[in-house]
């Protein structure tokens, strides 16, 4: 009985992660990158309670499928993704049972979320990738990371604007700021 209560314990205290991907922006060829890549660099950050892509209506239905089966739900915008990004990324930050957003994106659009995110008192980490990997989004995060190339670059930017820098291996750069 101790024992499932340590394990229980252990797990009530992992935060709990919410993954909201920008796919016409993160899912490009050109890219290379990989939605299991970001899945496990999350899972190493605490528990993801919802995973989601938002798609634009043009995407491929072999696209669709791939991000199922990698078990992120689907999210078809019929207008601009933008939006459809915005709604899912603040129906998570009103959502008392997660602590952290990890936005995967690149564009520079998204800034005002995650000032208002943070406002709320939630932490946020950036995926993104170069090139056009803003520079404003990696400073307003608590946490960026770049993937691409088979490594991750992990900007972890502080309070005072600190920005500490450094280059690892697969996902390694994610870590807990519990």
């Amino acid at each position: 009985m101790k024992v499932i209560r340590g394990v229980a314990g252990r797990v009530g205290r992992r935060k709990q992660l919410a993954i909201i991907v920008d796919g016409p922006n993160i899912l490009r060829r050109e890219l290379g990158l990989d939605l299991e890549e970001i899945r496990k660099i999350s899972e190493s950050m605490g528990r993801v309670r919802r995973a989601v892509v938002v798609l634009n209506r043009q995407a491929p239905e072999k696209l669709v499928e791939a991000v199922a089966n990698a078990g992120f739900d689907v999210k078809i915008s019929f207008g601009k993704p933008e939006v459809d990004f915005t709604i899912e990324a603040m129906e998570a930050a009103f959502t008392d049972k997660i602590q952290t957003l990890i936005l995967a994106t690149r564009s520079a659009a998204y800034l005002p979320i995650i000032h208002k995110i943070k406002e709320i008192g939630k932490e946020v980490v950036v995926i993104g990738a170069e090139p056009g990997f803003s520079v404003a989004l990696k400073k307003a995060a608590d946490l960026s990371l770049s993937l691409g190339e088979g490594s991750a670059k992990s900007a972890d930017t502080g309070e005072q604007g600190k920005n500490n820098s450094r280059k690892t291996k697969g996902h390694k750069g994610a870590k807990d700021k519990g």
